[in-house]
């Protein structure tokens, strides 16, 4: 959703409905699920651009919101997977992931350049989020890329990095692992995710952007379930989703330091 448009992808078609709900334009299309993941995913950017990845084909997708006019589509360097997008703070640049099951991860930076997708691959796991100067980017672990990074945008360089040896309460137990799953819940602090000794569930650290070292347990009261972080508005507050399918917002306290770790205390 923008200011201006809802819109929503289906493997049968991409709606888009004007904020009162009222249909704009559809276009209908047929998305074979060839095998798992296989989900398409869309996007509004502020300059009036619908982005849409379309797992057939693998393709990349801009369309005029207003119009439903295709501007331009381009092949990924990907094979049947999920997109998720994360808008660059510029706003004309548009990162996304695409995630293929035990495959190796595709991040990309693309943007729109007269009415011509142009775009580059990101190195890295997940491509999650970037800073609001948008130099940096923040880098989830997969497969045989183990560690959580703060990536420069420009030359993917390692700003700084962690490993699963370095959290607290790490035992040398191979089933302690930071999850795929963080985010970037302001410019000082990430939220990340290391699995439990039961297996369906996980636990919340908050880590310094600037060097990935700990500064406190979140506790929530109550479980989070594995993916529980949702999404972020990089301004100190998420969104999780719990075992009991609730949605919750919460947000940091006005000072959290690193000479105070500890348990943090949540609004």
């Amino acid at each position: 959703m923008n200011q201006r448009h809802l819109a929503a992808v289906t493997l049968d078609e991409i709606v888009v409905c004007d904020r009162l709900g009222q249909v704009q334009w559809r276009r209908e299309h047929a998305i074979p699920r060839a095998g798992l993941p296989c989900v398409p995913n869309c996007h509004l950017d502020a300059q009036g651009v619908l982005w849409a990845y379309l797992p057939a084909g693998d393709e990349l997708v801009a369309y005029d919101a207003a119009t439903g006019a295709e501007l331009d589509r381009v092949r990924l360097d990907s094979s049947v997977g999920a997109a998720y997008f994360f808008p660059h703070p510029d706003g004309k640049r548009l990162g996304l992931h695409v995630a293929m099951g035990q495959d190796t991860p595709l991040s990309h930076l693309a943007r729109l350049a007269d009415g011509r997708i142009q775009g580059r691959n990101l190195p890295g796991g997940f491509l999650n989020g970037f800073t609001s100067t948008g130099d940096r980017y923040l880098a989830l672990p997969h497969g045989d890329v183990p560690e959580i990074a703060i990536r420069d945008v420009y030359t993917g360089a390692i700003v700084v990095a962690c490993g699963s040896t370095e959290l607290p309460d790490y035992t040398g137990d191979s089933d302690y692992s930071l999850m795929e799953a963080a985010a970037l819940v302001s410019d000082d602090f990430v939220l990340v995710a290391v699995n439990t000794d039961d297996g369906d569930f996980e636990n919340h650290l908050l880590l310094s952007t600037r060097s990935l070292r700990w500064q406190a347990d979140v506790d929530y009261g109550l479980e989070m379930t594995q993916n529980a972080i949702a999404a972020t508005d990089g301004q100190g507050r998420w969104l999780t989703k719990g075992p009991d399918a609730t949605v919750r917002l919460w947000q940091l306290p006005d000072r959290i330091t690193d000479e105070l770790p500890g348990q943090l205390d949540l609004w």
